[in-house]
């Protein structure tokens, strides 16, 4: 009879869609050992689930499922973005945010949630109050993208994203969402031959009579180990012409 965690290693490997001759080389182990873990034939030790994990791109909080039913207490601490043990790590993202300006930055968790975002985002987007959907803010029908001139594009860019965090989360409630807004874009276009030639797909913003050109760049935590830090990521929104950076330094 396959084990708790056989089954859950076995359901991490197919959404990657690698064999266990694959898993089995990457994690520099037997295809029989791999086999064996599997069926429930044998246990592993904490090191093995971790490097296993560590593999298969599992994120932390999932990772401390796979401890779990492999009998082992969980190795990552899931704080709260609010706590005082990740104070430090919130002043920085604050200090960051702050610097950007006059130009929008947005902190998103895994699921999309916009936890934060700095005075330009939200004097651009008075709507925005943190929390926030942003698959509901920038997505849905009646929400801001009406003010996204080439929102078409940029959603199919954005749903490619979408899909690779669901895949990446043990989470039934994010793929409706994922479904939800693939059903909002299926009678869009696809990107443009333009667009695809582009260096990156510029988001064209129409804020009353003016035509903003811009485009993102991502940070991450590099080294988190705890689940909350893990997730998170600051979105930082660049002009992408003259006339754009103008707008932004008379918006400020």
């Amino acid at each position: 009879m396959t084990s708790p965690f056989g089954q859950r290693l076995r359901h991490w490997r197919k959404r990657r869609g690698w064999s266990q001759l694959a898993l089995a080389t990457r994690a520099q182990m037997s295809p029989r050992h791999l086999s064996f873990l599997e069926t429930g034939r044998s246990r592993p030790g904490e090191a093995m689930v971790i490097r296993l994990a560590d593999e298969l791109d599992v994120p932390l909080g999932d990772r401390n499922d796979l401890l779990r039913a492999a009998g082992f207490a969980p190795a990552y601490v899931e704080r709260e973005w609010s706590s005082d043990a990740l104070a430090p790590f919130r002043q920085v993202v604050e200090q960051m945010l702050r610097r950007h300006a006059p130009f929008p930055a947005f902190v998103l968790n895994a699921r999309w949630h916009i936890l934060d975002a700095n005075e330009p985002a939200k004097r651009l987007f008075p709507a925005l109050k943190t929390p926030a959907d942003a698959l509901a803010l920038f997505f849905a029908p009646g929400g801001y993208r009406e003010v996204i001139e080439n929102w078409e594009e940029i959603a199919w860019f954005s749903l490619k994203e979408l899909r690779h965090d669901a895949l990446r989360l043990e989470d039934e409630s994010f793929w409706q969402r994922v479904a939800q807004v693939e059903r909002w874009l299926e009678d869009a276009a696809p990107p443009s031959a333009e667009t695809l030639a582009s260096p990156v797909a510029c988001p064209r913003l129409r804020i009353g009579d003016a035509m903003l050109s811009t485009f993102t760049t991502v940070a991450r935590f590099g080294t988190a180990q705890d689940v909350t830090l893990d997730s998170l990521r600051v979105e930082f929104t660049f002009p992408a012409d003259e006339a754009t950076e103008t707008f932004f330094q008379q918006l400020a």
